[in-house]
């Protein structure tokens, strides 16, 4: 990255669709600008202070990283570096993983170092030794993490980061990077608490755990921004706030130091540490002190709606790990991914903690088996239902990665592209250039019409295939059934129950390929079909209109001359057309 250029990125972000949360891409950028010459000899209070530590993974250049195999993840071997538990945030990150990757039939260890540098250096070495096909590593201690990224670098094995942000030399050595953008979201809580605060007295931090990537980010990220923000904020004090005990006692030290000039809390957890300010602003009548937190545990949100938290930072532990592992299956597949991968950034108040408390963000593996023998086997109904049941497992979820749904579109659009030329066909020919669709895929910002998009890829797909063997493709077959029931009555929603596929999608689908639409041909195939009947002049025209469908004999007169372009009468005593 030059030092003149301010970079872009697109980061995920929320957007509502039918009452459901579901996160998308697009919405939202993370600007990075350019790095300043010496940072480390700015002020502390000054952002580009810190821009080693916020910015770390960008503009870096990579060394010694292997390429994908490009086989996929099943039977691969993953070892996770866990930093360590009795964090709900943490346990239930690694409990996400192991679901996940028993999913995706991949085989995982995980190595704890229960929150010891010396014990997880062993486990790097150790996992060195077992030699997987890809280690995950949330390295704790940044300060650490280089000599630990390189070692693993250097023995050849694939590395991923995740969670805690590595400092920038570790970006060197790794695939890519995976987790929150823990400074820009405490930027924006630094915002809210300012807002609350009227932009005006004294605030305290509890700090995140000492040599954290998040110890600095939910310091100084909120320090500085303040110092903008909010000149007139004073920042009091700082300690360290994960222990739950420890986090009580600061407080109450606080609280009796600084009296009514103390406004404003900003915690670094609103799990544990949340729950101890709780209890000591109860204690001391403090209630009146604005909180906010990073965070969105259970706990958290349901402090928000008692009115003791005024926000939290939107961050998911499951969707935390569902990024870092579908960043590894890109891997394996050979699906290009960016050095940063960054949850999104949002923050809840009282207006959406309810939403957010009833959110499940499992997703969970997709068996693609089923689709792929649909299109290879030509059934194009089990086709179409596969892509319904796909859309609605991800409304369920409300909450989506976008590394996750992007992942599995592409692995469908690959798998589409391959059928087809398993059986000789042009790809480019049935459905259009690779690029093209991936640009597409890309592009379009609603899940829905992703969804739909592929779908009628699929169709198109089985389509090709039934072409080359003789065989009616699926809207030849409802229009042969429509030749066969001209008697009968005959609608896109008799046909939808007949074939199993929305009424909707059908008339889509058949005037796509038609050029007509459906009531359009139905019509013309009566009125050829009424043509012969009346030739004879020996049925009445009524009762060849009521057996071709019509019930209202005027409806039928005004289609027939709409179509012949003469009455039915004239046609009768003509007998010619």
């Amino acid at each position: 990255m030059s030092n003149d250029a301010i970079i872009k990125v697109q980061s995920v972000s929320l957007k509502r669709n039918s009452n459901q949360l579901i996160i998308l891409w697009g919405a939202s950028e993370k600007m990075i600008p350019p790095r300043p010459e010496n940072p480390s000899s700015l002020p502390e209070e000054d952002s580009r202070h810190w821009y080693d530590l916020e910015y770390a993974g960008w503009g870096i250049r990579k060394i010694n990283i292997p390429d994908s195999p490009g086989t996929g993840v099943k039977e691969k071997k993953l070892i996770y570096l866990h930093p360590g538990g009795d964090f709900p945030y943490m346990d239930l990150y690694a409990d996400t993983l192991q679901r996940i990757s028993a999913e995706s039939k991949m085989e995982l260890k995980i190595l704890d170092a229960h929150w010891e540098t010396e014990r997880f250096e062993k486990n790097v070495r150790k996992a060195i030794q077992l030699n997987p096909d890809m280690i995950l590593l949330n390295p704790g201690q940044s300060g650490e993490s280089t000599r630990w990224y390189r070692m693993i670098n250097e023995a050849g094995i694939p590395v991923v980061g995740s969670n805690f942000l590595a400092d920038r030399e570790s970006h060197r050595y790794m695939l890519a990077w995976t987790g929150p953008d823990d400074w820009g979201q405490s930027r924006l809580l630094a915002r809210h608490l300012a807002d609350k605060m009227g932009k005006y007295g004294g605030y305290v931090i509890l700090q995140h755990l000492e040599g954290t990537s998040s110890f600095y980010a939910r310091t100084w990220g909120v320090i500085t921004e303040l110092s903008k923000y909010a000149p007139k904020m004073i920042f009091l004090a700082a300690a360290p706030g994960m222990d739950k005990n420890k986090a009580a006692i600061e407080l109450h030290r606080w609280i009796k130091e600084f009296g009514d000039n103390l406004k404003g809390l900003f915690c670094a957890d609103d799990s544990l540490s949340m729950t101890a300010v709780s209890r000591v602003l109860e204690e001391t009548g403090r209630q009146d002190v604005v909180c906010v937190a990073a965070g969105s545990s259970e706990t958290g949100l349901k402090l928000i709606q008692e009115g003791i938290l005024a926000a939290t930072a939107y961050q998911s532990p499951e969707v935390d790990a569902e990024i870092a592992f579908q960043t590894i299956v890109d891997w394996f597949e050979a699906v290009p991914i960016d050095p940063l991968r960054y949850l999104p950034k949002h923050i809840i108040t009282e207006n959406d903690a309810m939403e957010f408390l009833n959110i499940s963000p499992k997703v969970g593996s997709v068996d693609l088996g089923e689709l792929f023998r649909s299109i290879r086997n030509s059934d194009w109904q089990k086709s179409y239902h596969f892509f319904g049941d796909l859309y609605q497992r991800f409304l369920e979820s409300r909450v989506l990665p976008i590394e996750h749904f992007q992942g599995i579109c592409l692995e469908i659009l690959m798998g589409i592209a391959h059928l087809i030329k398993e059986d000789g066909l042009s790809v480019e020919e049935c459905l259009g250039s690779y690029d093209s669709m991936v640009k597409h895929l890309l592009k379009d910002m609603d899940a829905s019409s992703v969804i739909n998009w592929l779908n009628e890829l699929a169709q198109q797909a089985i389509s090709c295939k039934m072409e080359k063997i003789n065989k009616l493709t699926p809207i030849q077959e409802i229009i042969e059934y429509i030749d066969q029931h001209v008697f009968e009555p005959i609608s896109l929603k008799t046909l939808s129950y007949q074939f199993g596929i929305s009424h909707s999608y059908l008339g889509q689908m058949f005037r796509k390929e038609t050029g007509v639409k459906f009531n359009d041909y139905v019509n013309t195939v009566r009125v050829d079909k009424a043509k012969v009947l009346l030739r004879g002049n020996t049925v009445s025209i009524k009762t060849v209109a009521e057996s071709l469908g019509y019930s209202n004999p005027d409806y039928f007169y005004k289609i027939f001359k709409k179509l012949t372009g003469q009455s039915a009468g004239s046609f009768v005593k003509g007998g010619t057309l």
